[in-house]
């Protein structure tokens, strides 16, 4: 089978939800309470931007600090990884439990694709990995956020809880373009489908914001899109998938149509704030 042509809509104004972080600030009472929640809120915000700076790094002044730059990104994962593993094992109240869950299952999901970058020889991989870095220091940010609007006892507000779900999508559209590619091979393919799958994964146990219809639509783009991959990654496999190549391809224009329904109504919701 040929790998199939995906139609993403443009993105638009999404880039304003995920630009710059929206962390919340802890209350003043956090700083002074017991437990690894303050220090995920004090500390996290300048962990993630020196990871960010480093693989994201786009710049002539940038480029030539690198060596200085990945000291500070070493450093940065170093202490998120044992953030997260003091706090997978802290009993914290009820409102943070949530949101704690998903920040230690991102980090790990960080530390991991942090890791494969420095051993994989391939460039393919390379690219895969720096896009899972920036969705997935999106996707901590937004734990953070969530976080914060608990410690301060207020609703998290859609611009802030967004910002791991826009950086996915993002991603989403960057790993469905490889398979566009007049170049693309089957092991191109089979391995955009892989990210795909992930991203879908990651899009579904984060889509609980506070708005319930953007929600939904969340989860029937990243159900859909699940679909079309785990049976385009057997065909492109040679082996039986649970959906033919034309359910397939029809399934495609409907997640087309989703995601540009997505766009739409989360930067409706952005500009809403």
């Amino acid at each position: 089978m040929s790998i199939s042509l995906r139609r993403f809509a443009a993105l638009g104004c999404l880039a304003a939800a995920f630009a710059s972080p929206m962390m919340v600030t802890p209350s003043s009472g956090a700083a002074t309470s017991a437990g690894v929640v303050p220090s995920v809120l004090n500390t996290t915000y300048n962990d993630l931007t020196h990871v960010r700076t480093y693989f994201l790094c786009s710049t002539t002044k940038c480029k030539k600090e690198r060596a200085t730059l990945l000291k500070s990104a070493q450093t940065s994962m170093t202490g998120l990884s044992s953030l997260a593993a003091r706090a997978s094992k802290s009993n914290v109240q009820k409102k943070y439990r949530e949101s704690l869950n998903l920040y230690v299952t991102d980090v790990n999901l960080l530390a991991a694709s942090y890791q494969e970058y420095f051993v994989t020889k391939s460039t393919v991989t390379l690219s895969g990995v720096v896009g899972n870095i920036f969705y997935l220091t999106s996707d901590i940010a937004s734990d953070v956020n969530v976080m914060g609007s608990a410690d301060k006892n207020t609703t998290v507000s859609f611009n802030l809880w967004v910002e791991g779900e826009a950086a996915t999508l993002v991603a989403m559209q960057t790993d469905a373009s490889a398979l566009q590619s007049s170049t693309a091979t089957v092991s191109i393919g089979i391995y955009a489908n892989q990210l795909l799958e992930g991203e879908a994964h990651e899009m579904l146990v984060h889509a609980d914001g506070p708005d319930a219809s953007f929600n939904t639509l969340l989860k029937a783009f990243a159900h859909n899109q699940l679909r079309i991959s785990q049976s385009e990654i057997l065909f492109l496999q040679d082996k039986k998938a649970p959906m033919t190549e034309t359910q397939v391809a029809n399934l495609n224009v409907t997640v087309t149509a989703q995601f540009a329904k997505l766009i739409k109504t989360e930067s409706a919701l952005v500009k809403k704030k």
